[in-house]
């Protein structure tokens, strides 16, 4: 069966290909990145938890803005200070509230800027974190080509390997239909399950957030961070208990005049406690998984984008069934046995 040999190797080496595939391109070690960057994540993905984070933003910008265009206009005159004095006496006293308060002008478009691309990407998010279903872990990914590919290689390697013409006939026609089918499978499934409409959120999602997903977008995240905290610990801890001092007003007398004059300064200072531990969260989520998002982009190569993966699948089945089914079309030659010598018997007179 010489077509049919042909047929069947074109199969094992198919199968060869699939199981090779995930090894060459270093799939499981990637999925795994995959897990932990989207478990790790997950949570501030979910709706309530992007509320809340806009929500955070919105007061530290409210109270940004008012502290910069009316606040610390109003205070040089209430402390009967020229604009110069007071500057110099901030900068001399709270040294990190004067930097920070310089910076949020460069910092706070940053954070903004982040907080939108997770309000953006969020449903691109949910989508890639649905590879390959809702149900398995991405990590399961490589074994759709580890199997197909091995059983593929014994089932037609094994037919053309096999002595004995009833027995290589019917493994070959075993190998012949396993072809069809896994093909075929590799056709429909990706297909059923959107895994192009999920590659693409995943090429979406991971092209949004590459800059900030490296060491140095990382570091620079930190920095701004490290910024905030430290302006508003001396804020709470030494600034404004000095100005209520040099204002004479008791904690209580201050508070009210700062919530009456200026309520977003009031409101943003009150929510800092709570407001910034959920953006250190948020940040160091980012450091954490500045190793794993290079591999969760770089499926199924660091060269190619996520969709091609699913040429992965269709390519490969195409091929299968178009050889499953041109194996099955062609037919056995006809073997008719060979006849035997008639014996003779001599006659002997």
């Amino acid at each position: 069966m010489p077509a049919k040999k042909i047929v069947l190797g074109v199969v094992a080496a198919l199968g060869v290909m699939l199981f090779l595939f995930p090894l060459v391109t270093n799939m499981l070690q990637k999925t795994q990145g995959v897990e932990e960057l989207t478990g790790s994540l997950r949570t501030s993905f979910e709706p309530t938890a992007l509320s809340q984070t806009r929500t955070d933003m919105d007061t530290i910008q409210a109270m940004a803005d008012q502290l910069q265009t009316e606040t610390l206009p109003a205070l040089p005159g209430a402390l009967a200070m020229t604009p110069d004095q007071f500057q110099s006496y901030m900068g001399e006293n709270f040294p990190q509230v004067t930097s920070g308060i310089s910076q949020l002008d460069t910092i706070l478009p940053k954070f903004q800027a982040l907080v939108t691309g997770l309000e953006t990407q969020a449903p691109n998010f949910r989508s890639a974190d649905q590879i390959p279903t809702n149900f398995l872990p991405s990590t399961t990914v490589p074994f759709l080509f580890y199997v197909p590919g091995a059983v593929l290689f014994l089932v037609a390697g094994g037919a053309l390997i096999v002595r004995g013409d009833q027995r290589r006939t019917s493994l070959a026609r075993a190998a012949l239909l396993t072809a069809t089918t896994v093909g075929a499978v590799f056709i429909i499934a990706p297909l059923l399950l959107s895994v192009p409409q999920k590659a693409h959120a995943t090429d979406e999602l991971t092209g949004a957030f590459a800059t900030v997903f490296t060491d140095e977008g990382a570091a620079a995240v930190r920095a701004d961070m490290n910024v905030i905290q430290e302006m508003s610990d001396q804020l709470q801890e030494q600034t404004l208990p000095a100005l209520a001092a040099a204002l004479k007003m008791d904690p209580a007398q201050f508070q009210n005049f700062m919530s009456q004059n200026y309520p977003d300064v009031a409101t943003g200072v009150g929510a800092l406690n709570t407001v910034l531990p959920r953006f250190q969260g948020l940040v160091g989520g980012i450091e954490g998984n500045v190793g794993s998002f290079p591999l969760a982009s770089s499926i199924p190569t660091s060269h190619t984008a996520t969709t091609t993966l699913t040429l992965g699948f269709l390519v490969p089945g195409a091929v299968l069934v178009a050889a499953g089914v041109l194996g099955l079309a062609l037919r056995e030659p006809n073997r008719s046995p060979q006849p035997r010598p008639r014996e003779s018997s001599l006659a002997v007179s």
